[in-house]
């Protein structure tokens, strides 16, 4: 879809839309607007009558555009992932997050401070170490593919990354683990990422009152159910 600019809006002027970018994640945001996540953010926004105008990007570019004003918000964002955004109260999914490694005999991953002073890599521009309690030594990569690859070079100790990117991977390339372990790291919050201005602080006190609410609603927990994902809250 096309981009277009998130203009200024006066104090008494209510949105009629908001300009969400977002990457293409796994059938959540998909290119046709559709997916688990637009159509989540579709029914609070419809409370009000604002309507979504969508522009696919990769991941870095959707976050450059909202710290350029050109988008209202980014989909999706970690709770305070980027100092220059907007944080809402109510966050709108829940994303496990796993660490992917080589076998080791006799190792098994006993949680984060098994990360302490490795080579931790992730996603580009994803700042996981604000969310880890222990210092590691940050390898940013562009692929899952990369990572694996990284891996079994042995120039990273661990990857981490959502458990449905990773599966997708695995599946989308029928990747051969018999080499590599998964393991539970942690659980994060999912938010939209508003852009600081005077209309991302409407939007985002907009979200914030209509969650407050629907996410109780049957009509907002069906939306998970359709879409067999678990409710996450």
């Amino acid at each position: 879809m096309a981009s277009s600019l998130a203009w200024p809006l006066a104090a008494d002027t209510p949105p009629t839309d908001i300009h969400l970018v977002s990457d293409a994640w796994h059938g959540l945001t998909r290119k046709d607007g559709s997916g688990l996540y637009f159509d989540l953010i579709r029914a609070v926004y419809a409370q009000r009558k604002i309507k979504l105008r969508i522009t696919i990007y990769p991941y870095a570019r959707t976050v450059q555009a909202v710290k350029d004003k050109r988008a209202d918000a980014w989909v999706a964002s970690f709770l305070e992932e980027k100092d220059f955004a907007l944080y809402p109260h109510w966050h709108f999914d829940r994303n496990v997050q796993q660490a992917l490694f080589r076998k080791r005999p006799g190792y098994r991953f006993g949680g984060t401070s098994d990360l302490r002073d490795k080579r931790v890599a992730w996603l580009r521009d994803f700042g996981l170490d604000r969310y880890l309690n222990v210092p590691v030594k940050i390898v940013e990569v562009d692929t899952i593919q990369s990572a694996m690859q990284m891996l079994e070079a042995g120039r990273i100790d661990y990857f981490i990354g959502a458990q449905s990117d990773i599966a997708d991977d695995i599946k989308a390339r029928s990747a051969d683990m018999r080499d590599f372990e998964l393991a539970f790291v942690m659980h994060l919050g999912l938010y939209l990422a508003f852009a600081n201005t005077p209309r991302g602080e409407v939007l985002r006190r907009i979200w914030d009152e209509e969650m407050e609410t629907f996410h109780k609603a049957d009509a907002f927990k069906a939306i998970y159910k359709k879409a067999g994902f678990d409710y996450p809250f």
